[in-house]
């Protein structure tokens, strides 16, 4: 079953009895938590595109990499609202980035850079949208006022997608190619690191952070 991915706290099930570890930032300092994501992933599916004129061939689901964050909110580091809004276009029939992690608040900007029309749309529960079809050239702002994981997709051609998580701290990060990541900078203290796709459960790990420290964080998702 997969557990809440945000919060205040965290839930711990130890011998059967279920505990509540709140997120705490414990120190001054600050240290690194770095490791490696492994995905067991199936074969991607294909789809092609819904309508005609509309990139009709055959193509694999659009690959997601994997994002690692901290949850639930940490004292004394709230995120900061960035200065111009963080952009997922859809370039080469693709999202790109295809995860991007934002501040609760923050507007994020979906430019259509292809020659086609395309229709930006979530039905999650932490932001549902649907901007309906734009052509190349036009761009449509989304605004996430609440922390969750929001799942985007085009109405048009339904291999496009990606993930905006939607982050009450800034301690995050998104895995690369190769599923390696580095977070820095996380002040001293215990927290609950998620690591999640949106293709398989997705793991949460008690992590001490010391300060000046390397934290190792390896994960397997299934």
């Amino acid at each position: 079953m997969r557990r809440a991915l945000f919060g205040a706290a965290t839930l711990l099930v130890v011998a059967g009895v279920v505990m509540t570890v709140p997120t705490r930032a414990e120190g001054q300092g600050t240290g690194v938590v770095e490791g490696v994501v492994t995905l067991h992933l199936q074969p991607p599916r294909r789809s092609a595109g819904r309508y005609p004129g509309s990139a009709t061939a055959s193509r694999a689901v659009q690959a997601v990499p994997a994002v690692v964050f901290v949850k639930g909110a940490v004292a004394g580091a709230r995120p900061r609202l960035p200065a111009t809004p963080p952009t997922m276009a859809q370039q080469d029939t693709g999202f790109v980035p295809a995860a991007l992690v934002v501040p609760v608040g923050a507007t994020v900007s979906f430019p259509n850079g292809d020659p086609f029309f395309h229709n930006v749309f979530s039905y999650s529960a932490t932001a549902r949208f649907d901007l309906g079809r734009y052509p190349r050239g036009e761009t449509k702002e989304v605004t996430f006022d609440k922390p969750g994981i929001v799942k985007v997709y085009c109405e048009v051609h339904e291999f496009m997608r990606a993930v905006v998580v939607v982050a009450e701290n800034q301690f995050h990060a998104v895995a690369d190619a190769g599923g390696r990541f580095r977070i820095q900078g996380v002040p001293e203290g215990t927290y609950t690191f998620v690591v999640w796709h949106p293709d398989l459960d997705p793991v949460e790990r008690q992590v001490r952070v010391t300060a000046g420290g390397t934290t190792r964080l390896d994960a397997e998702l299934r």
